[in-house]
């Protein structure tokens, strides 16, 4: 099992179409195709609605609008994470066909190790590769407004989770990751909104700028 670093981003909706819809080859999305079969969904409505333009004989769809309106509502109680969405994907080994209740069991093992039990989340399965594979859509914010999602040294953890849900599950091991070698400071995610108040607070201003670009400097008394 492999686990990609995460993806933050701020689009609840555009993250569960490109887990629901197919893709064409230059990556557009296809909204006349689905490719994603809904795997898991937690504190989060599902509905389905009417859509003629599927090439399919039933025309109907889960209705991801209603489901990412909802993920939003949630995020909009704490305006200090800009990037409130958390996309993760997790594939397996070519020929492993894991059920769906493993890969369910996965997802609620990854809600409680990453802070997100109380958070809004969605999970779409994948067999569109020799790979099977899922992602998850979910809410670094939780329903009461916190921001509970546990994000720092990403690759490390994520690579332990993997390891651990391999030998719950009985699962074929993935590509080896060095999760126990020291994390690196690129491997850390930090709040992307608190990294770009801070980053605003260090840059000098204009007067600062001029100072330290035409500094003064007494000049010494030359010797009679």
């Amino acid at each position: 099992m492999i686990g990609k670093v995460a993806l933050f981003g701020s689009s609840f909706l555009g993250a569960i179409q490109y887990c629901y819809y197919e893709t064409r080859t230059n990556r557009s999305l296809d909204r006349t195709r689905l490719r994603g079969e809904l795997l898991y969904a937690q504190h989060v409505g599902v509905s389905v609605v009417t859509d003629q333009r599927l090439r399919q004989d039933v025309k109907q769809r889960l209705n991801i609008e209603d489901m990412a309106d909802s993920m939003k509502l949630v995020a909009a109680l704490n305006d200090r994470i800009r990037k409130p969405v958390w996309h993760q994907s997790f594939s397996f080994p070519i020929g492993e066909r894991p059920p769906d209740e493993v890969m369910l069991r996965i997802c609620q093992s990854f809600a409680r190790t990453f802070g997100m039990e109380n958070n809004p989340m969605v999970a779409f399965r994948h067999r569109d590769c020799d790979h099977e594979h899922f992602h998850i859509v979910a809410s670094r914010v939780d329903l009461d407004g916190k921001n509970t999602a546990k994000t720092s040294f990403n690759y490390r953890e994520v690579g332990r989770f993997c390891r651990a849900m391999e030998k719950r599950h009985g699962l074929m091991p993935g590509t080896p990751m060095n999760i126990d070698s020291p994390v690196k400071q690129s491997d850390v995610t930090t709040n992307p909104a608190r990294s770009e108040q801070a980053h605003t607070e260090q840059r000098p201003t204009t007067d600062q700028t001029k100072t330290v670009q035409n500094p003064k400097v007494r000049q010494p008394r030359p010797t009679l």
